[in-house]
């Protein structure tokens, strides 16, 4: 949280005003700290995920054509071969097998490009992706559009908010519905697989110092640093990696245990009869616990907020995950649609302010420049604005390069492309350009990507914040821990304090402030001697009187020899 911003809840002490805790995420995912540490957590993962999605792309076959030589009934009938009774195959039997094997390579294919191929998406970089309309145009809608324009303008704000608030939660999972989609093939699991651990490696130690400041602040603890953060992240990295890995390994050694169990079905009768239909609830138990497990990965981020509250290990951080989603669901379902609701008023209010901020800012500089500039205003400076969030088309609006946006849908992804809306206009306006000019719209995209990134930032901090205030209230709920008890570490350790000398008694002090002068130590006195008192004839016993080390000869200097 930034310095000076309240911290205290006023409904802290009401019981059943716990729940507004939640509220607290706003101000804590404000902090500098943790908007950079998101920033990079999201530029790790777009880029990553680009560099495997092009590597998958770049393996893959090329798109299926249905004319293709691999489709025709000739090679059908080389795969299917003639029939029991030796005569050929008809003709329409082999033109649907070739039509069923087309079908089923194009949407294995389809199912890998709507993922990696352009705009995918896995391969969208975050200045492209689709988020709906900008903030600031949405707001002017509402204010002065035609009731049909204000419709559309609500109905694309719900429909693009809420996945931008959860954006966290579903881009981890969507690896994961890929993998157990059924037209999914083999390379394309292979490639969600690698996105996934990718994702879970990056926001493993980027979600980690997020909460772990979060925690802190959230606890009414002291202040703690980045540095401090950082470094109770790295002693526990391996856990909090392991920790939501830990269950997709339990589902995925589940899925190869069935795959076993489908090879033995193939066996004729014994596998039809005794393996596939009479050990059959093995496989629907089997189906439970990897329903309870994917289920359960809702409670993820409490995965990470475990050990940033706790400072645990892995086998803790999932079972309170686990057990507090499934033992108390309706509170955490409430918690959730809390910190959802509330997460989307204030997404909307900090991208709200930071689109404006830019807008005025461009709108500033370029009444100085129009009135000099009357035929070439700088609006060059913004053709290569970020696309998402509308930053573009609301840069460049009422310019002669003005242009509007066009969302195509294809498969399960939103393409989101500008066109100039004078093209004419646009062309003449371009043609006036300089080397220089090109040079200026980079630098300047250079630093609105920057601004975006701080303003996409902010959801990941507010989600990380509130799934941080959440796990303190369900172990409050089911564990009746006060919200303030959290694991501190003892960093006075660093430094250690010199060793106090040995043997060396400390000056005395007068009154007055002025020391007594040092006086040496005197040889300790004897013990006083004490009556023999044994029986009549005994020989009393002589203490030894105490060692002395040997004198030291003195040393005389030798003469030189003769």
């Amino acid at each position: 949280m930034a310095d000076g911003l309240p911290t205290e809840s006023a409904f802290a002490r009401r019981p059943g005003f716990l729940w507004t805790e939640i509220f607290r995420s706003f101000w804590v995912a404000l902090d500098p700290r943790k908007l950079i540490v998101a920033a990079a957590g999201i530029l790790a993962v777009s880029l990553g995920w680009y560099v495997l999605s092009a590597m998958a792309m770049g393996l893959a076959t090329a798109e299926p054509k249905r004319e293709s030589t691999a489709y025709t009934t000739d090679k059908m009938a080389l795969v299917l071969g003639k029939k029991a009774d030796g005569t050929d195959q008809s003709l329409e039997t082999l033109t649907a097998e070739g039509t069923k094997r087309f079908n089923a390579d194009y949407a294995s294919w389809a199912s890998l490009n709507d993922l990696a191929g352009e705009g995918g998406l896995l391969r969208t970089l975050p200045w492209n992706e689709y988020r709906g309309k900008n903030p600031y145009l949405f707001a002017t809608t509402i204010v002065g559009g035609s009731p049909v324009e204000q419709s559309d303008a609500v109905k694309d704000f719900v429909s693009a908010q809420l996945p931008m608030l959860l954006e966290p939660l579903r881009k981890l999972l969507l690896p994961v519905i890929k993998i157990t989609a059924p037209n999914t093939g083999f390379g394309t699991r292979v490639y969600c697989l690698l996105c996934l651990v990718w994702s879970l490696a990056v926001w493993a130690f980027c979600g980690g110092v997020i909460t772990r400041i979060a925690a802190v602040q959230l606890s009414g603890k002291d202040r703690i640093s980045l540095s401090q953060a950082v470094q109770f992240v790295t002693k526990r990295y391996t856990a909090y990696l392991l920790s939501p890995i830990l269950p997709l390994g339990v589902i995925a050694a589940i899925l190869v245990a069935l795959i076993f169990f489908g090879l033995l079905g193939l066996i004729p009768l014994v596998g039809d009869v005794l393996i596939l239909a009479l050990l059959f609830p093995l496989a629907i138990l089997a189906g439970v616990v990897m329903a309870v497990l994917l289920v359960g990965l809702v409670g993820y981020p409490l995965m990470y907020t475990t050990l940033s509250v706790e400072g645990s290990d892995t086998f803790d951080a999932m079972s309170r995950a686990y057990n507090y989603v499934y033992q108390a669901p309706w509170r955490f379902l409430w918690y959730s649609a809390v910190a959802i609701v509330y997460g989307m008023a204030v997404t909307f209010f900090v991208v709200f302010m930071g689109s404006l901020s830019v807008y005025l800012g461009k709108w500033g500089t370029n009444q100085t420049a129009s009135a000099i500039y009357s035929t070439h205003t700088p609006d060059y400076l913004f053709l290569n604005a970020p696309k998402t969030l509308g930053w573009r088309e609301l840069l460049l609006k009422g310019s002669d390069i003005e242009q509007v946006s066009d969302v195509e849908v294809v498969g399960s992804r939103k393409i989101l492309t500008l066109k100039d809306k004078d093209e004419d206009a646009a062309k003449k306006y371009r043609e006036s350009y300089y080397w220089y000019h090109h040079f200026a719209s980079w630098v300047v995209s250079f630093w609105l990507l920057l601004m975006l990134l701080m303003l996409l930032g902010f959801g990941y901090s507010y989600f990380w914040s509130a799934a941080t205030s959440i796990y303190l209230l369900m172990r409050k709920a089911v564990d009746d821990t006060e919200l303030d008890e959290i694991y501190l570490e003892d960093d006075a350790g660093d430094t250690p304090l010199p060793a106090p000398p040995i043997n060396v008694p400390p000056p005395p002090s007068l009154a007055g402030g002025t020391s007594l002068p040092m006086v040496p130590a005197s040889p300790p006195a004897e013990p006083p001697s004490v009556p023999f008192t044994g029986p009549v004839g005994a020989i009393k016993p002589v203490t030894p009187p105490p060692a002395t080390p040997p004198a030291t000869p003195p040393v005389t200097p030798e003469g030189p020899k003769t």
